[in-house]
């Protein structure tokens, strides 16, 4: 029974540590991307792109969607390659 608490504890421990740490990837995606589209033609098509896809991974991350605002902070990254 004590084996099984404390495997309960440390779950719910791990579980509240990595949302938050999660949490912050997506502003240093967002960070990053707009670095580099700082450095590039603003008028290109790609940067267009990736400007829409970092807008959107900020709505998302605000909103509390950090899975899927990393996977749009990571697309407009790609983009931008």
């Amino acid at each position: 029974m004590k084996k099984r608490a404390f495997v309960v504890v440390v779950a719910l421990v791990l579980s509240a540590v990595g949302v938050p740490a999660f949490a912050s990837h997506c502003p240093t995606l967002i960070k990053e991307a707009n670095e580099k589209m700082a450095s590039m033609d603003q008028n290109s098509d790609k940067v267009k792109q990736a400007k829409d896809l970092v807008a959107e991974a900020d709505r998302l991350h605000k909103a509390g969607s950090h899975d899927a605002s990393v996977k749009k902070g990571e697309e407009a990254l790609a983009t931008l390659k």
